[in-house]
């Protein structure tokens, strides 16, 4: 005995669901970085805009600590996610507020779930586009193949250049279908150092101006020194693997 047939009025559903599943987590953050911009949130998250309201923060921290690490980490991650380009101000900002250990760990947790939520979105609604260009240009498809064979040690140089903003970043691993798994180590290890390297900068800087006044004598003190030297390190450590790994691959002489 046969099954009936699918009812006629089913099969033009599918189409929809499957373009909603694909398209909706980018359109939902596409929709959110436009009601951000409209609402004024990157002059707010600006460090003037902070700076206004550093009383206010500060004392809505002190007075709800776990409650304001919570929502600090969702701003992050959304704001983030949605490709606003705060992250730097939003750490140096949580360093400020919450310490370097704690402001650290909140925002290495926040860039993770925030650089998941580009990536899932630009993988769903764009990678396989641009697997179908792939199988069209022998060059794309090298150039991805090379993406994904070295994607841990390419994600990670990438997160420790300065040059690279932490949103492209994110969009370019899901565009490219980086693994998940490499593409979330990478984050996490980078954002492990790098977030309590500003944090601590923020907390320095914050701590500098409460006692100085003046943002060149906060610049001068001391306690930005060790925070400034580990992030220029940082900023060598591209160069400093990559030589490495060119000294690795060197046939060595007989």
């Amino acid at each position: 005995m046969t099954s009936p047939p699918p009812s006629p009025t089913a099969a033009p559903g599918r189409p929809w669901r499957r373009a909603a599943l694909r398209f909706g987590p980018a359109a939902v953050l596409v929709a959110v970085a436009l009601g951000a911009w409209w609402a004024g949130l990157p002059q707010a998250l600006s460090l003037q805009g902070l700076a206004d309201r550093q009383a206010a923060l500060h004392a809505a921290a002190q007075a709800s600590p776990v409650l304001a690490v919570g929502a600090y980490v969702l701003v992050f991650a959304v704001v983030t996610g949605a490709g606003l380009p705060v992250a730097l101000v939003l750490t140096l900002a949580s360093g400020a507020l919450f310490g370097p250990v704690v402001g650290g760990g909140a925002t290495a947790i926040a860039a993770v779930a925030g650089a998941t939520l580009t990536y899932a979105a630009a993988r769903s609604a764009l990678a396989p586009w641009l697997a179908g260009c792939a199988a069209r240009d022998p060059r794309l498809r090298r150039i991805l193949q090379g993406f994904g064979q070295g994607a841990f040690s390419y994600v990670l140089t990438l997160r420790f250049m300065p040059v690279a903003p932490f949103a492209l970043v994110n969009l370019a691993c899901g565009l490219a279908a980086v693994p998940l798994r490499a593409f979330l180590l990478a984050t996490l290890a980078a954002a492990m150092v790098t977030s309590f390297l500003y944090a601590s900068l923020g907390a320095g800087l914050g701590r500098s101006l409460a006692d100085e006044r003046s943002v060149r004598a906060a610049l001068a003190s001391p306690a930005l020194l060790w925070p400034i030297a580990g992030l220029a390190v940082l900023a060598l450590l591209p160069t400093g693997w990559r030589l490495w790994r060119a000294r690795l691959r060197r046939p060595s002489a007989p």
